[in-house]
């Protein structure tokens, strides 16, 4: 057995292994009759399809569960009601080498070992490290360089009309906070609203520079996500790697300086939010203080 970073895992033989013990054990158990794959990957086909042969190169459509081998569901299409598509060449080997199994329109199951799945590192806090994984699938189209091509233009324009939509609706919220609370800021060209309290140096920082900011992050509920304050140091961080709201409301202020940023969910975690307490589609509130920068 190997030890990293307090976490046991199997060598890579021993753990192949090992899945490959687990992944039969449970289809006796389960009276399942499956095929396998030279590598390891196991699978059932309740309909072959009758369409093109996907390859690593193709874009697919796919309706699919996710789940471990006790049973535990980490991620479905069918919950969210909407297909996922995307390159096959960009997702794990075992979704790679088992979606193929299949021709358009086909459907079925297939069981993947860890090495071709997550492996030792798992998958967030769903799918553990060395975890066997299962999917049903039904396997929708094959998308070639035209389709692909015309999916991601129509994927762009609405995307665009969505946050086109989102963006009247976050200055709609910002201007309410704003009556609500008699708070009068100045805006920036691209929509980020600010208040100054102390100005600091003439100076300001750019993306270019590693600025250190004290700062508390709320919701415009005041429901408080993160503080540089609780943890009781500044942080310090390269500009252009935060949120555009940040990049653009930061060097409203010179060294020493203090305000406020009021920031709409486009300019920070857009819709899908961030883990820690920021629902997706959030105006967010950040207190700052620049304390230097390089």
């Amino acid at each position: 057995m190997e030890d990293y970073d307090g976490q046991r895992f199997e060598s890579p033989q021993n753990q192949t292994e090992t899945d490959q013990n687990l992944i039969i054990d449970y289809l006796i158990e389960n009276n399942i009759n499956a095929e396998r794959t030279e590598s390891g990957i196991y699978y059932t086909i309740e309909k072959p399809g009758e369409g093109a042969v996907p390859t690593v190169k193709d874009m697919v459509k796919v309706h699919y569960k996710g789940y471990l081998l006790d049973g535990s569901q980490f991620d479905s299409s069918y919950d969210r009601g909407e297909p996922a598509v995307f390159p096959l060449g960009r997702v794990v080997q075992g979704w790679q080498q088992g979606i193929p199994l299949y021709k358009e329109g086909g459907k079925g199951t297939i069981y993947i070992p860890s090495g071709l799945g997550y492996g030792p590192r798992g998958a967030g806090k769903d799918i553990p490290p060395n975890s066997v994984i299962c999917f049903d699938i039904e396997l929708l189209d094959v998308m070639d360089q035209e389709e692909m091509a015309a999916y991601q233009k129509e994927m762009m324009a609405k995307q665009a009309k969505i946050a086109a939509e989102q963006k009247v609706k976050d200055e709609e919220i910002l201007q309410k906070y704003f009556a609500d609370n008699n708070i009068k800021p100045e805006k920036t060209p691209e929509g980020v609203y600010y208040t100054i309290e102390k100005p600091g140096g003439a100076k300001k920082p750019t993306t270019e520079n590693k600025v250190t900011v004290h700062y508390e992050g709320t919701l415009l509920d005041g429901k408080k996500f993160d503080s540089s304050y609780d943890r009781g140091k500044p942080a310090t961080f390269p500009l252009n790697g935060v949120v555009q709201g940040w990049q653009i409301g930061i060097p409203k202020f010179g060294k020493g300086g203090k305000g406020t940023l009021y920031i709409p969910s486009g300019l920070a975690y857009g819709p899908q939010g961030s883990g820690g307490g920021i629902p997706p589609n959030s105006c967010l509130k950040f207190k700052v203080e620049v304390q230097d920068f390089e």
